[in-house]
């Protein structure tokens, strides 16, 4: 293999056998280019560690953890490279060359004229904007965690309240979701967390009915915001709110007050602009009293230290959603880090008292076989998930091996005969049948672990739309502006107020086909196609882009090991996407891994927040 070695500048000629070996890219490399230039006297192992540090967020880690980097990293050709025969640093050596480089900084140094571009915290290497961003997390989660303050306080006017909030089910039974909206009330940093079903929207619909109910018994205004981190999880958020609202018991004028409350993507709520400062900060904090944020899991570390920069430090925030699924696609995994050993039963520290684990499904029932594959999922039992695929007699779950044609060309004719029906819909320029179209794309939908390969998603999406070509022929199946055309945003358009991972449906229009997407509080926005900017075909996605939505059935497929792709965390997003049915289509070998190889990101910030836990224990 011809390495890409020659290309490289003097200064940066050492990393050669790592960018042969696809460790390293181009961006990498820059930066620590960029760092030899500006500092005299870093020597390659040095340089490695700055190069490694700039990787690091790309692959959704803080940092570098020096000891164990060389056998931590996976890169997508690895079996064609071997990492231990690189010339990796000795890390004893390793961390002293570091702690003494005039590139580097530690923790506890004082105050510079030139800030230093890395950190290194004895067992971590860290950009500098990576471990500022990971200690403004830290401090500012901590110094709320320990404020007395809260919305309110506990009184036996709020226990009314909330006693005719949360009819109990069980008096036997503790109501976790009557804690955690109490405790929420009651201090100024909350978590609610919990896995599908478990109640984490009705339990905020009924602590926002509380928070509003308490306001107008004392004849206060309270200013509410919700937000999530992308239009379709904000989407998703209002209206299961609104629902929820409708089957709540409000006292007066709080249900007015939910009916026009409405969730909005975190960029929206901080005013942020391309990749500008975001108009909110410390010095602008957001004006409102209360800050509930859902699907916290796909917030990144940088994304939640703005949070927190703008939250006022009287606010409340609460942070609700799912610890064991993915993470940010982006560097950190917040909220596992957060909700830390609370996940698997009470634990010792300042944040404890502010989170509640919902650990009781209600969608599911009691009997649901995704429920249980769920479980053993997270578990990382994989002699329970394939017992469950194997033997399902439910009709939730369907298991295709890889390899078996004829019943991957059964599932790709049912798929193209749904899409057949959202391009019908999409094609009678009716508002209501454009509204049913964008209803049935996403009742049936194939995640995908990976783009490419023969059960990606570009793979899956240029089969339908060929099978539906044929029976609708001369309709422009396959290209960019084809009535019918499901499309998810890929990259964030502000001009437009179009956000990472909006859906619309390309319908016709009394002109010509336009673009409709769903909007809280306008029902059906039309746009030009003209003024759409990145946007792919959303007959299939990858498991990442379907986090904080939800599908009648989904078709999920894997690629065989040794990707790197396969991990506990994105078979369990998968699985917990279906409402109804779940079809695997996965040799077993590729659920084996995926089920027992749970997601490792390199980070500092769990430790920060949990220096002394217990070893917890579920009660």
């Amino acid at each position: 293999m011809t390495g890409p070695a020659p290309l490289l500048s003097a200064e940066v000629a050492t990393l050669a056998p790592f960018v042969d070996a696809c460790v390293l890219e181009a961006s990498a490399v820059q930066v620590a280019g960029v760092i030899a230039r500006s500092v005299g006297g870093v020597g390659p192992e040095v340089l490695l560690g700055a190069a490694l540090a700039a990787r690091a967020p790309l692959f959704g880690h803080v940092c570098v953890v020096i000891e164990t980097v060389a056998g931590s990293i996976v890169v997508d050709d690895a079996q064609l490279h071997s990492m231990d025969s690189l010339p990796w640093p000795d890390p004893v050596h390793w961390a002293k060359l570091l702690a003494a480089s005039p590139a580097v900084s530690s923790p506890g140094d004082g105050p510079k004229a030139v800030i230093s571009p890395l950190v290194w915290d004895g067992t971590r290497l860290y950009l500098e904007r990576y471990w500022r961003f990971e200690n403004r997390v830290a401090g500012e989660l901590l110094r709320r965690a320990l404020d007395d303050g809260g919305l309110t306080t506990s009184s036996p006017d709020l226990d009314a309240i909330l006693d005719e909030l949360f009819a109990p089910d069980d008096a036997a039974t503790p109501d976790l979701q009557r804690e955690a909206a109490k405790r929420a009330l009651n201090r100024r940093i909350a978590v609610i967390a919990g896995g599908p079903g478990t109640g984490k929207t009705r339990t905020i619909a009924r602590l926002l009915g509380a928070a509003y109910g308490e306001a107008l018994a004392r004849g206060r205004k309270l200013d509410v915001a919700l937000a999530a981190p992308t239009g379709k999880a904000a989407e998703r958020m209002t209206a299961a709110l609104q629902d929820e609202v409708e089957e709540a018991s409000l006292r007066e004028g709080v249900a007015d007050e939910l009916r026009v409350t409405a969730a909005r993507t975190l960029h929206r709520l901080l005013g942020a602009h391309g990749s500008g400062k975001p108009r909110h900060d410390h010095l602008n904090p957001l004006p409102h009293d209360l800050v509930v944020v859902d699907e916290t899991s796909m917030v990144s570390l940088p994304l939640m230290a703005r949070l927190l920069d703008a939250v006022r430090p009287d606010s409340t925030l609460v942070l609700v959603g799912d610890p064991y699924q993915l993470a940010s696609v982006e560097a950190g995994a917040v909220l596992g880090e957060i909700v830390g050993p609370s996940a698997t039963g009470p634990a010792d520290g300042p944040l404890a008292p502010g989170i509640v684990v919902l650990d009781r499904a209600h969608r599911f029932g009691a009997s649901s076989q995704i429920a249980a594959l769920a479980d053993a999922i997270r578990l990382g039992d994989d002699n329970r998930a394939v017992d469950l695929l194997r033997n399902d007699r439910s009709d939730e779950l369907t298991w295709v091996h890889d390899d078996d044609k004829t019943a991957i060309t059964q599932l790709q004719q049912d798929l193209a005969r749904s899409a057949i029906e959202v391009i019908r819909k999409a094609q009678s320029g009716d508002n209501d049948d454009a509204e049913r179209g964008l209803g049935l794309a996403a009742d049936l939908k194939v995640l995908c672990a990976t783009r490419f390969g023969p059960l990606g998603v570009f793979a899956w999406s240029a089969r339908v739309e060929a099978l539906a070509a044929r029976e609708l022929p001369g309709t422009g199946i396959g290209g960019r502006t084809y009535v019918g055309r499901p499309i998810i945003v890929t990259r964030n358009d502000y001009f437009n107020k179009l956000f990472n991972g909006d859906v619309g449906l390309v319908v016709a229009g009394l002109t010509g086909p336009i673009a409709v997407f769903r909007d809280p509080d306008k029902g059906l926005r039309k746009l030009a196609l003209s003024q759409l900017g990145d946007i792919d075909t959303w007959w299939a996605t990858t498991i990442h882009k379907s986090q904080g939505s939800e599908f009648g059935q989904v078709i999920v497929t894997l690629p065989r090991p040794p990707s790197p792709i396969l991990t506990r965390e994105l078979l369990y997003t998968a699985v917990t996407r279906a409402k109804r049915h779940v079809t695997l289509v996965a040799a077993e070998e590729s659920l084996r891994a995926a089920t027992r190889r749970p997601v490792q990101r390199a980070s500092g910030l769990r430790e920060k927040l949990w220096p002394e836990a217990i070893s917890p224990t579920r009660s």
